[in-house]
């Protein structure tokens, strides 16, 4: 198998499993001039993929893809390396585990995973991943088998999707609904029946303490007490200097 493109060369790679007994060279050059067009149309597809064959060797690996991990495809290209954008240690991306036919083991190695709702033996994950090109990034990684016509797997295809701007809505999303719940179940401690004492005005908290009313409130509330005397306390405490003022 011959790769000598920056990106792989899915040409090469296809015409090595045409059956050399074709029956016309026009037969074969009008499939390889359709393999071409489909290969640069995969090489300037704007989603990330590559591809790998059934030994798990990388024959492909697209613009896309180079610009999201930031390794470029000459370095990966024929090499089981496809790993090392994504994990510290090696381990099988969800393409290699569609090529081993172990769908099992995804629950092994990945948090959020599903079989795939579109492909048959498809497969689904998604997660964050740091040092991609030197940030931390949420993916998503779709893989499913590529075979011959005759049912031979060749390998199998991985897309990946950078949704972490969506993400980090969610997650901001979901703070902000904790803390509006937070906000709620404050209000909540103050409504319904609140026994307080006609003489000193104390107030039973819920587990049976009898508390100062402004230490109650600041507790159950963002309320900020300060002090002062109304005009009849001022008059009650300090009645010389409540007196009017003789001119």
């Amino acid at each position: 198998m011959k790769i000598d493109k920056p990106h792989g060369n899915l040409l090469d790679y296809v015409a090595c499993t045409v059956d050399s007994g074709a029956d016309t060279t026009y037969r074969h050059e009008a499939a390889l001039v359709q393999i071409e067009l489909f290969e640069n149309m995969v090489r300037n597809c704007a989603v990330a993929m590559f591809a790998i064959d059934a030994k798990h060797r990388v024959i492909y690996w697209n613009r896309a893809c180079e610009e999201l991990t930031g390794i470029p495809g000459s370095r990966i290209l024929g090499t089981t390396d496809q790993w090392t954008p994504f994990y510290e240690s090696r381990r099988p991306t969800v393409s290699d585990i569609v090529v081993d036919g172990e769908p099992d083991r995804m629950k092994d190695l990945y948090t959020v995973y599903s079989p795939s709702l579109l492909i048959p033996n498809g497969l689904h994950a998604e997660g964050w991943y740091s040092g991609l090109g030197g940030k931390r990034r949420y993916l998503i990684f779709d893989a499913s088998p590529v075979c011959h016509s005759n049912g031979e797997l060749l390998g199998a295809v991985q897309t990946l999707q950078d949704i972490t701007r969506l993400k980090q809505i969610e997650e901001e999303q979901e703070r902000l609904n904790v803390e509006l719940k937070e906000a709620l179940n404050q209000i909540k401690t103050l409504s319904g029946l609140i026994p307080i004492c006609a003489a000193c005005k104390k107030i039973r908290d819920d587990k049976g303490y009898w508390n100062q009313l402004e230490q109650y409130l600041e507790e159950h509330s963002d309320a900020v007490f300060s002090h002062g005397l109304c005009p009849e306390c001022f008059r009650e405490y300090f009645p010389e200097a409540a007196k009017p003022r003789k001119e």
